[in-house]
């Protein structure tokens, strides 16, 4: 996120991958990668 110009706490980050983990098997896959990205997108582009 930061070379996407974004700062974010540890505390945010993990809480990213939490909502991104959406098989909850502790780890984000490609295609929760692709959703969580897209989310940020919207988020950061307003």
């Amino acid at each position: 996120m930061t070379n996407l110009g974004e700062k974010m706490t540890d505390e945010e980050v993990e809480q990213m991958i939490r909502e991104a983990d959406t098989d909850g098997d502790g780890q984000v896959n490609y295609d929760e990668f692709v959703i969580m990205m897209k989310n940020a997108e919207r988020k950061i582009s307003g």
